[in-house]
C-alpha cells in the first residue's frame, strides 16, 4: 500500500479538523494489482541489486505515465529503497517537525468529544502504527525523491511507482511544496485540494493497470463506488487498518476513492487539460466540491463561517484549544457515526459553510465544542437538524431532554448541555456548556460573520 506523496506532506496537511485526520492518507495499491504483476520475490537479492533494479523499473514506469498523462518528463526523478524501521524513523520525524504533540492532542480530545474514538484513544500512536503497517512507496516533494520499501517484491510495486512518480510529475510540473503550508483551520481546503492530488495519482494508475486491456478511466464504472470494494476493512493483512476507527479508515481513504472519482468525472466532462489548468488556476476548495464534481465544475463556492471566540465568556481560565472546518465530508461522518450511513450522506448534502471551536478548562478537564454550520437551503437546514439530534440522542446515553421545539433541542447529559438551534439557512450546537454558560455565549455565537467563498494563500516554495 502507498501512503499520499510524502510522510512531511500528510502530516503538514493534517490539523484533524476532526482534522479530518488529514494527518496520513494511504492507498490500497496493492490490492489494485492485475493478474499479470506476477510476485518476484527474490531472496538472494542483495540490496544494491535491488536498488538498481527499482530504478530501472522506476525509469520505465515513469516514461508509460508521462504518455499516459501527457505531461513532459523535466528532470530524472532519484529513487532509493527504505526499510521498516526507517519508514517508522520518517514518519516520527515528520510528525514532529509538522505537528506539535498539543496539537496532535487537542485534535485527539475533538474527536473523543464528538464520540468518534474511544476515551483512551491515542490518535498519534495509532497513526504511527498505521503507517508503518501501510506504507509500500511514497514521493517526498521536500527532497524530489521517490522511495519504495525494500521488504515488496520489485513487480508487486509497479502500481505503486505509477502512483507516486505520477507525484513526481505533478511536482515538476506544478510545485506540489507549496501546498505543504496552508493556514490552520482550513482542513477542508486543505482535503480538497490533496483529494484532487491523490485522486488524479489513483486515476493515472487505474489507466496505467488497464492499458493493455485498451481500457482508461472514462469507460470504467464509477471508481468512487468501484475502489472502496477493495478497501481492506476485513483484510489480515492490514489488522491495523481494518480495527480502526470508522472516522479514521474512512478519512485516509476519501483521497484515493473520492479523489479518483472526482477526476473520472471531470475528465469525462471536460478534458485532462482541466485538471491541469485546475493546479494554477482554480482548485477544489471544499470536500463538497470533490464529492459532487458538478459544484466543483460550476465554480459553486462554500460561504467562511468566522466564528467568534468566547472563551472570556465562558469563564476563568477557559481555553480555546482548536478550531477548524468540518466540510460535507466531517459533517457526514459524525452523524455516520450514530445514524445510517445514506441518511447521513443526505442530510450533509446541503453543506454550505461551517467552523467549530473546541474549549477546555485545564483545571477541571471541562470541554465544549461549539458547531456553527450554513446551509444551501432552510430545508437542508432542517434536515442537518432533525438528523444531528438523532446522532445526539444515540451519542450520549444518559441525555434527558428538557428543550423539544421545532428549532431548539437541549439535553441534559453527564458531559453538560447538549443545545442545538435552527435559525432560517444556519444551525447552531453547542456541547458541554452549562446553562449559564449557554445563556452567555449563545448571542455572540449567533452574531458571528459569514463571507462568501474561500481564500487561500500558499507558499512559493520549491
Amino acid at each position: 500500500m502507498s501512503k499520499g506523496f510524502s510522510p512531511e506532506m500528510e502530516n503538514a496537511r493534517a490539523r484533524i479538523s476532526l482534522k479530518l485526520i488529514l494527518t496520513v492518507s494511504i492507498l490500497v495499491l496493492a490490492l489494485f494489482a492485475t493478474t499479470s504483476l506476477v510476485a518476484q520475490n527474490i531472496p538472494g537479492l542483495a540490496r544494491s541489486e535491488k536498488a538498481a533494479a527499482v530504478y530501472a523499473a522506476s525509469e520505465e514506469v515513469l516514461r508509460e505515465v508521462s504518455q499516459l498523462r501527457g505531461l513532459a518528463i523535466k528532470q530524472p526523478v532519484k529513487s532509493g529503497l527504505k526499510s521498516r524501521a526507517e519508514i517508522e524513523q520518517m514518519v516520527l520525524r515528520d510528525m514532529d517537525e509538522s505537528t506539535t504533540p498539543e496539537e496532535f492532542e487537542a485534535s485527539n480530545k475533538v474527536l473523543i468529544k464528538l464520540g468518534l474514538v474511544p476515551g483512551d484513544f491515542k490518535l498519534r500512536e495509532y497513526l504511527v502504527k498505521l503507517l508503518t503497517e501501510q506504507i509500500a512507496g511514497f514521493y517526498e516533494p521536500k527532497s524530489k525523491e521517490f522511495y519504495l520499501a525494500d521488504w515488496i517484491p520489485i513487480e508487486e510495486q509497479r502500481p505503486v511507482m505509477a502512483h507516486e512518480l505520477m507525484h513526481a510529475l505533478q511536482d515538476q510540473h506544478f510545485n506540489l511544496h507549496r501546498f505543504q503550508n496552508l493556514p490552520r483551520g482550513q482542513s477542508d481546503a486543505e482535503m480538497a485540494i490533496h483529494a484532487m492530488i491523490e485522486g488524479e495519482a489513483t486515476a493515472v494508475m487505474v489507466n496505467w493497470i488497464y492499458k493493455p486491456q485498451g481500457v482508461d478511466i472514462t469507460k470504467l464504472p464509477p471508481l468512487v463506488q468501484a475502489l472502496p470494494l477493495l478497501a481492506p476493512e476485513n483484510d489480515n493483512k492490514s489488522p491495523v487498518l481494518s480495527r480502526a476507527p470508522a472516522v479514521l479508515r474512512e478519512t485516509l481513504l476519501f483521497p484515493y476513492f473520492y479523489g479518483a472519482g472526482f477526476v473520472q468525472e471531470v475528465i469525462k466532462k471536460t478534458n485532462w487539460q482541466r485538471i491541469t489548468d485546475s493546479y494554477n488556476e482554480v482548485l477544489p476548495i471544499s470536500t463538497e466540491q470533490i464529492l459532487h464534481p458538478d459544484k466543483f465544475l460550476a465554480r459553486e463556492q462554500p460561504m467562511t463561517v468566522h466564528l467568534a471566540n468566547v472563551d472570556k465568556l465562558l469563564g476563568r481560565d477557559w481555553k480555546r484549544l482548536d478550531q477548524d472546518i468540518n466540510g460535507e465530508f466531517g459533517c457526514l461522518l459524525v452523524l455516520a457515526e450514530f445514524i445510517d450511513k445514506k441518511l447521513a450522506a443526505r442530510a450533509a448534502e446541503g453543506w454550505n459553510g461551517d467552523r467549530y471551536a473546541f474549549y477546555e478548562h485545564p483545571r477541571t478537564g471541562r470541554s465544549i465544542l461549539i458547531q456553527l454550520t450554513t446551509w444551501d437551503t432552510e430545508l437542508d437546514a432542517r434536515e442537518f437538524f432533525r438528523a444531528y439530534a438523532d446522532r445526539t440522542i444515540k451519542r450520549y446515553k444518559d441525555a434527558q431532554e428538557s428543550v423539544a421545539m421545532t428549532a431548539i433541542r437541549n439535553w441534559h447529559t453527564g458531559e453538560g448541555e447538549a443545545y442545538m438551534e435552527l435559525r432560517g439557512k444556519d444551525v447552531l450546537i453547542v456541547e458541554g456548556a452549562e446553562e449559564a454558560q449557554l445563556r452567555q455565549i449563545l448571542d455572540p455565537i449567533w452574531n458571528s460573520k459569514k463571507t462568501p467563498g474561500v481564500v487561500l494563500q500558499f507558499s512559493d516554495k520549491k
